[in-house]
């Protein structure tokens, strides 16, 4: 017997070097437009000129969740990341719950930054004669990202990596620009980093815009199956993404602080929002490199876009293989291994929530697109946290790390927990809109886990069931004195009996590399198809089907 996977193995698909998964997962959080948008929230009503402690302490509260983030993904190789591990630590019913939570806060997130790039995009463009409505620009964005999505991932992270290096040269000059104008004294003010600035009541403002700034960095696991080494790389990449993107934010806050008059930082930061950064890059380097700027924000946007989108598609395929949405979605390309189908998917629910948006005639920038944004970076932020809890009660319950591993853990799953507390407190700043409704909506997340939660109940009573006391009785006795059966060729291992046959079951490991025995089938051709489609729709490893021997009452096994 011969089959047509539908899908290429995980190791036909396995293509991303760990320096291409950091250019994925630091264009994520895109540096620059997170500088130019939310960096003048934590200067106007955060703790000032203190920023860039709040930068320090949430990059290091990250590097600790990093520690149990990265051994977690040493033991644990899936696509599904975020569900995956939250299953593992904490079991099936909220990893189902959080799996579909990411899902929202991807998609919202993913929705919000398609319409902030139309919208950003026709305001540089416009000022250079060429007007045209935002929704043009965010059509084109739709399907630059959909073509990127749906090809290999190969090509996004070229991509990326050459649109991130862009936005770090860019800011490097203000840097540098900055310091050569005012000196390192003036520039990088030793007192941004006294008590008495850092831990101010605003702290909790600028933490909330300090985390939010690294949303995207977790999602170097999400490519595991599609990397060369994952055992290596993706520990490596969450580590050089977080340490790289602390130090870029801080030194770059820093360097915002010694740019304003001390007396002026939160004044000018509340009056010029937006447009902060901007006017402080017009005075430390021209128009031109203003002008530059402005063409590179768009550009990071469209970077931040795209890794979102990837990572969207990646929960989408990663549920569809688990049977949690249509196994349709849970297919890869044949030829490339890109989750084809759930990023089409992804770039159509695009279109169907921007362009009935636009067509309101509404500002995007104040009707919306800040929270859908907001919300997409809490529910990410969230999830944080609730896999920071599964990882500590996974590693602990499997034991094997060192005591140093466990103590950063702990100390990333409680600074994560205040991290969600802080964003929903002051979600209201990060979505820019002082709606009763819009500060509630933290809450969403939450209230999600409740219905998913008894659904993940029901699929007990859908999905096939563990073999029965009589039939694990029966796999010892096919096992004991096993024959290897040869006639469906090298595809798989197959036992069967000496005394023959009356029903079959499937040992495989399951995506989060759990060994699991299938319910009994009826006939081997039943077990093969079953095995098939476990491996080619669930990317599940196929270890044997075993022939159980016929039994005196059983009637040739349970179905």
């Amino acid at each position: 017997m011969t089959s047509t996977p539908i899908s290429p193995s995980p190791k036909e698909r396995a293509s991303l070097s760990t320096s291409r998964i950091v250019f994925l997962v630091i264009a994520a959080a895109a540096p620059l437009a997170s500088m130019i948008g939310n960096l003048p929230i934590a200067l106007g009503l955060g703790n000032g000129a203190g920023t860039p402690g709040a930068f320090a302490i949430a990059g290091i509260i990250l590097l600790c969740f990093a520690v149990g983030y990265a051994a977690m993904s040493r033991r644990i190789v899936a696509t599904g990341a975020f569900y995956t591990y939250i299953t593992e630590g904490l079991g099936t019913t909220l990893g189902v719950s959080s799996a579909y939570i990411a899902l929202v806060a991807y998609l919202a997130f993913t929705f919000g930054l398609a319409a902030f790039f139309g919208y950003f995009t026709s305001l540089v463009l416009g000022q250079a004669g060429l007007r045209l409505p935002w929704l043009v620009y965010a059509i084109v964005g739709i399907f630059i990202v959909g073509v990127l999505g749906y090809r290999s991932i190969d090509l996004s992270s070229a991509i990326l990596g050459a649109l991130m290096i862009g936005e770090v040269i860019i800011l490097a000059i203000f840097d540098i620009a900055v310091i050569h104008a005012k000196g390192f004294s003036l520039a990088l003010p030793a007192n941004a980093w006294s008590p008495h600035a850092v831990f101010t009541p605003g702290l909790g403002v600028s933490l909330m815009v300090a985390f939010t700034c690294f949303v995207g960095f977790e999602s170097a696991a999400l490519y595991g199956e599609e990397a060369r080494d994952p055992k290596r790389s993706i520990p490596v990449a969450t580590y050089t993404a977080v340490i790289s993107i602390a130090i870029f934010y801080l030194f770059t806050a820093w360097v915002a602080v010694g740019a304003i008059e001390p007396d002026a930082i939160a004044v000018r930061a509340n009056k010029e929002t937006g447009e902060l950064m901007f006017n402080i890059f017009t005075r430390y380097g021209g128009e031109v490199l203003t002008d530059i700027m402005g063409v590179l924000v768009c550009f990071s946007i469209l970077a931040s876009y795209l890794a979102i989108h990837n990572a969207a598609a990646r929960y989408i395929f990663a549920l569809g293989r688990e049977w949690l949405l249509l196994p349709w979605f849970g297919e890869a390309h044949p030829k490339s291994g890109a989750p084809h189908r759930a990023s089409m998917t992804v770039s159509v629910m695009t279109l169907i929530a921007v362009i009935p948006f636009a067509l309101t005639g509404l500002d995007p920038f104040k009707a919306g697109v800040p929270v859908l944004i907001g919300i997409g970076s809490f529910g990410i932020i969230f999830l944080q946290a609730f896999a920071a809890i599964a990882i500590l009660v996974y590693l602990r319950r499997h034991g094997g790390e060192p005591s140093w591993v466990m103590l950063a853990t702990w100390f990333g799953a409680i600074g994560l927990i205040c991290a969600t507390i802080f964003v929903g407190i002051y979600f209201k700043f990060l979505a820019t809109s002082d709606a009763t409704l819009v500060g509630l909506l933290p809450l969403l997340f939450p209230l999600v886990v409740i219905p998913f939660a008894i659904f993940s109940v029901l699929l007990k009573f859908v999905r096939p069931k563990a073999p029965s006391a009589q039939d694990g009785a029966l796999i010892d006795e096919a096992m004991s004195s096993p024959k290897i059966f040869t006639d469906a060729g090298p595809e798989f291992l197959i036992r069967d009996s000496a005394a023959g046959a009356a029903a079959w079951v499937i040992k495989y490991k399951n995506v989060a590399g759990s060994e699991i025995m299938s319910g009994s089938k009826p006939s081997f051709e039943i077990a093969l198809a079953e095995a098939r489609n476990l491996r080619d729709q669930r990317g599940a490893k196929i270890l044997e089907l075993i022939g159980l021997p016929a039994h005196e009452g059983d009637g040739g096994g349970n179905v």
